[in-house]
């Protein structure tokens, strides 16, 4: 199933298609939202760098005091192969496989979308820093009028200042 994550053409044909709302109308979807759970009318990826932390930091504050009272309860001093293998099962594996996917999700947006190469894009979030909203391949905050190209920091020999 990870695999799937890394492949870009399988992230290509699944990606469902957002349209962005006019701020003055209230869309139907919006008015009823009991009849439309699903709808988000602006792209908020399910996955970011920040989400796999704040997951990550949650299942270890339940699981390390639940195993060390487990631990010191029943005397399992030497099972801690126990509770290492349930820490990699529960937390380490799913941010792994989490954050393969939020990688094959950045390469597609890279890939496909004129933001991946503005200066106001942040990867770990897919994220314009200028707007402060949310890119997908359906929805570009700005409409390109805001782009600006990064800095780069390679110099050639023919820029050196003489």
């Amino acid at each position: 199933m990870w695999l799937k994550a890394l492949d870009v053409q399988y992230m290509l044909r699944n990606i469902r298609p957002v349209s962005k709302p006019t701020r003055h109308v209230l869309d139907e979807r919006e008015m009823y939202p009991h009849i439309f759970p699903n709808y988000r009318p602006h792209p908020v990826p399910s996955i970011t760098v920040g989400s796999i932390i704040l997951w990550v930091l949650l299942k270890l504050a339940v699981l390390v005091p639940l195993v060390w009272f487990v631990v010191e309860q029943y005397g399992w001093h030497h099972y801690w192969l126990v509770a290492i293998a349930l820490l990699w099962l529960t937390v380490v594996y799913p941010a792994f496989t989490q954050y393969y996917e939020f990688l094959a999700q950045t390469q597609i947006l890279e890939s496909s979308t004129l933001c991946a190469q503005c200066q106001h894009f942040e990867p770990t979030g897919h994220l314009c820093k200028l707007l402060d909203e949310h890119i997908s391949v359906q929805h570009i905050p700005c409409n390109g009028e805001c782009w600006e190209a990064k800095q780069s920091d390679y110099r050639s020999d023919d820029d050196t200042l003489q």
